[in-house]
């Protein structure tokens, strides 16, 4: 730590301690850089898990509404009713409905 204070003393050209000043200052921005870098990645990491869990649940309500829209239609063409409750065909009705 020494050789740095005096290095920046010679170089900037301070009294030496104004240098171990600039040195602590340097030092504590570097830090707090450093922390700041592995949050952002840290939270970007996170976000891009939770968006990829989320895009997947979308994927299979998509999925699952094409199937139950395709069953809904597949009952109707039958004549069946379609509960929608148990999300299957039930049989088809004796009367009018």
């Amino acid at each position: 730590m020494t050789w740095l204070i005096t290095f920046v003393a010679g170089v900037v050209g301070v009294p030496r301690p104004v240098a171990v000043i600039i040195a602590w200052t340097a030092i504590a921005v570097a830090i707090s850089g450093a922390v700041f870098a592995g949050y952002e990645f840290i939270k970007d990491k996170g976000a891009d898990e939770v968006r990829a869990k989320i895009e997947k649940g979308n994927q299979d309500a998509i999925r699952k509404g094409i199937d139950a829209r395709m069953s809904l239609d597949e009952c109707i063409d039958a004549g069946g009713v379609y509960d929608f409750g148990r999300q299957r065909c039930t049989a088809a009705t004796l009367g009018p409905r």
